[in-house]
């Protein structure tokens, strides 16, 4: 079974694999398939480097079934993006960043790019109109011959700024972690300057909405997507009781607290059950599905009971539900992760985001550690 990758792996021990791959070393590793490190302009197989980089850190390459290529902590691509590499989906082109030609964006960019970025978001959270292309249009004349590609990668690395600060980013700009240092100064800074504008945007209609979205024939294909290769966990201020640099909003422990929204998630997934179960021709079990939460009361692990439709087995559903985006963290409690635990065949997390403009979920199958990174954030003490 594929380990993670042994510690001790630099930048440096990349840079010289590189340049190995360059000159045509032998390896074992076959081509680049769903990924690639993009650096001064050429492709390279992310397995390959870490492996070969590995006879810098540990005196040996790392053999292909010893560890993995994925975005997972460990894995081949995160290591190698926790290095200040790019890398990308194979097929994609990478940002304007990685061309000759004005690699660096200034500071006055940045903070144009950011500037117009917080724009859209508090249109996007408040329920005003915009589009995307006329902000682009707008911003390039003030920029130095960015391409509209390059300006939305610069939007999506504003994005992974702010979901490594825990905080809400426009849905249709994927967040991208591999970005300029003063690109995060300046968001803080922005946000800094702006005290209660975060306040503004947790009480945003869209985070918190009165009522699910009625769907009278959803569609399934539509509503129900693949679970995310990776969601961003807020990074975690490094000594705050020195630096004295106070916490912002905690959106994730926002949704968790919501008990409308939560509920609200919790009907949408309960008529959605239903819906396929008549879908299946088994209306039987549509009849039978159970708001467990509701009916039986919390505490359960689980929030609805429902079917298979193939076999009539029972699936244990634990539903999250926010207002924010698909790569969004969410909190989960010790009880569901015991409950998943015990009985991960039948248990289901279905994360719903995006509820109050356009509600699609991803469904999470069987233990949740096994599932997820869970990150401690609150001890029980016991004198």
């Amino acid at each position: 079974m594929p380990q993670s990758i042994p510690p001790g792996l630099t930048q440096e021990h990349v840079l010289r694999t590189l340049a190995d791959l360059d000159g045509g070393i032998d390896h074992p590793f076959g081509d680049p398939t769903k990924y690639e490190l993009v650096h001064d302009g050429k492709h390279y197989a992310p397995k390959a480097v870490v492996g070969l980089a590995c006879r810098y850190s540990i005196g040996r390459i790392l053999t292909p079934d010893e560890f993995s290529g994925g975005e997972a902590p460990g894995q081949a691509n995160f290591v190698l993006r926790k290095l200040g590499f790019t890398v990308i989906r194979k097929g994609e082109d990478a940002a304007e960043d990685e061309k000759p030609a004005h690699k660096d964006w200034t500071e006055q960019e940045v903070c144009l790019i950011v500037a117009d970025y917080f724009d859209m978001l508090e249109a996007e959270l408040l329920g005003k109109s915009f589009k995307k292309s006329d902000h682009r249009k707008a911003l390039a004349p003030k920029l130095l011959s960015r391409s509209d590609g390059s300006i939305e990668f610069k939007h999506q690395n504003v994005s992974g700024v702010l979901v490594e600060l825990g905080l809400p980013y426009i849905e249709g700009y994927k967040p991208r972690s591999n970005y300029q240092g003063i690109l995060a100064t300046e968001v803080e800074s922005f946000l800094d300057q702006r005290p209660g504008f975060l306040e503004k945007l947790a009480a945003a209609p869209t985070l918190n909405p009165a009522q699910a979205q009625q769907i009278a024939t959803p569609d399934l294909e539509q509503i129900i997507e693949d679970p995310p290769e990776k969601t961003i966990a807020p990074t975690t201020m490094s000594k705050p009781w020195l630096s004295r640099k106070a916490r912002k909003i905690d959106f994730a422990e926002l949704d968790a607290a919501n008990r409308q929204l939560g509920k609200l998630g919790e009907q949408f997934v309960f008529d959605l059950e239903r819906y396929r179960l008549k879908a299946a021709g088994r209306d039987d079990l549509a009849q039978r599905v159970v708001w467990a939460s509701q009916e039986i009361g919390d505490g359960l692990g689980f929030d609805i009971i429902s079917f298979d439709d193939a076999d009539d087995s029972e699936r244990k559903l634990e539903v999250k539900t926010t207002g924010l985006g698909k790569f969004f963290p969410f909190y989960v409690t010790g009880n569901e992760v015991r409950c998943s635990e015990d009985i991960p065949q039948q248990y289901h997390l279905f994360r719903v985001f995006d509820f109050g403009r356009e509600p699609r979920l991803y469904i999470l199958h069987g233990s949740l550690r096994e599932l997820c990174q869970l990150d401690p954030v609150l001890y029980r003490a016991v004198i």
